[in-house]
């Protein structure tokens, strides 16, 4: 039967009917939410009855190597992450324990960056209304490092990104991650969804939200699970419904989309439609049935090899593009298939590879922001939040330059929201934006 079903190829005409009844029902779903008193049960239960579940069965249970121990990371044990309200200020407080107070690269000095932090921090109300051309296009490139020195100081082995691209673009040198491992980051650099026990380890088990699971009034779900309910939106959910075209270019994917694991299944195994270098928690997409549900995964959560197609046209190219590389790019990884260099300075070889074409790209060109941002790697567990800097490149933003502001993976969903016209998705709606660094009017 599989074989049946991926033997079928649509034609566009085919297609365009789907995908027309696609954002039609994520504009209902994303309605519902902000306004469900106004939307009748009775259209949404006949929604969700509608709806078809992709499920990808596992090869083999091949779970993943346990990160060696860094002598670097602290002995503390992780910092809880308990739910925020949304009238925290939720960059001060994801950064549980002591702030960090090296400023490394947060001034100006022999890195050759300006510290603009102290006359030009941006505001967290900064909007598109603010700013003198609007963004069409913005491309997320999600990371992992040890530190904040592995990415960005002086010994660095990613030299592209240090002498390429760091002069081109703002530094974020005061960005932070929520906590000590990697998914929870990209979960809420897509949704403003807080980290839980489950997304905290990464989600060994593609564990559902118990049916009971309800929303806060800030749209934050509580309890256990991994896979959202389809009332949790996305970025992508939002772009949909404004009637433009989001992908996810994830690496390890070959010609299948969207890959994950069944329901409850084991998360971390070798899965049909991916090679070993395809790791699901790089891909936050297949947790949120808003997009398993709807058909939005499975139509734009697609192998990395179509970013360089996609990217020849303008029209072509999505209005939000998020990009993850694979699993031997983590810093855990020594060498890759091919004897090619692993970990961050694997890393720095997806940047050159990829990076160029995006920059040279007339959708970049015309109004785009690219952000490269760095969650947690497995290596630095047991340190809490860590300071691991992000940078920020556009046609208009100011080269060689660098904010010590505090910023997390929910200011870069607000940034980007704020960028696109989007209104703010549950933590994000109290995260400080950068937007104004991005359009070069800070």
């Amino acid at each position: 039967m599989m074989r049946r079903i991926r033997s079928v190829r649509l034609t566009w005409p085919q297609i365009a009917p789907i995908a027309v009844a696609s954002a039609f029902a994520t504009g209902v779903l994303i309605h519902a939410a902000n306004k469900p008193d106004r939307v009748p049960s009775a259209t949404l239960s006949a929604l969700r009855g509608r709806v078809v579940v992709h499920r990808v069965a596992s090869r083999t249970a091949a779970p993943r190597a346990a990160a060696p121990t860094t002598t670097s990371a602290p002995p503390s044990a992780p910092a809880s992450a308990p739910s925020l309200p949304s009238s925290t200020p939720v960059d001060s407080a994801a950064t549980t324990g002591s702030p960090d107070t090296t400023t490394a690269g947060a001034t100006g000095g022999s890195d050759g960056t300006t510290d603009t932090s102290a006359t030009s921090a941006p505001s967290g109300a900064t909007t598109p209304s603010s700013t003198a051309n609007p963004v069409k296009h913005v491309f997320v490139i999600a990371l992992t490092t040890n530190s904040y020195h592995a990415a960005f100081g002086p010994g660095s082995v990613a030299h592209y990104l240090n002498h390429a691209l760091r002069p081109k673009g703002t530094l974020l040198s005061g960005y932070r991650t929520l906590g000590d491992t990697e998914l929870p980051d990209y979960l809420a650099l897509i949704s403003g969804q807080s980290p839980n026990a489950d997304t905290t380890g990464d989600c060994a088990v593609y564990a559902e939200f118990p049916s009971s699971a309800k929303a806060q009034p800030s749209s934050q779900f509580q309890g256990s699970g991994c896979v959202y309910p389809n009332t949790a939106l996305t970025i992508a959910d939002q772009v949909t419904a404004a009637g433009k075209q989001w992908k996810a270019y994830i690496a390890g994917m070959d010609s299948s989309t969207c890959v994950h694991a069944d329901s409850n299944a084991a998360d971390d195994a070798t899965l049909t439609g991916a090679d070993s270098d395809y790791a699901t928690r790089h891909n936050p997409f297949i947790y949120f049935h808003s997009l398993l549900d709807l058909g939005g995964c499975q139509s734009n959560d697609i192998g990395i090899q179509h970013l360089a197609k996609d990217l020849r046209v303008a029209k072509r190219t999505p209005t939000y593009a998020y990009i993850a590389p694979g699993l031997c790019d983590e810093p855990s990884a020594t060498t890759c298939v091919g004897n090619k260099p692993g970990g961050l300075a694997g890393e720095d070889a997806f940047l050159k590879r990829l990076v160029p074409a995006i920059l040279a790209s007339a959708a970049y060109k015309q109004g785009g922001v690219l952000m490269i941002v760095f969650a947690t790697a497995p290596a630095a567990t047991g340190s809490g939040p860590v300071r691991t800097g992000a940078l920020i490149l556009s046609p208009k933003v100011k080269p060689r330059s660098s904010v010590s502001t505090r910023y997390g993976p929910y200011s870069v969903l607000r940034s980007v929201e704020d960028l696109l016209g989007l209104t703010p998705l549950v933590h994000a709606q109290s995260a400080k934006s950068f937007a104004s660094l991005a359009v070069g009017s800070a």
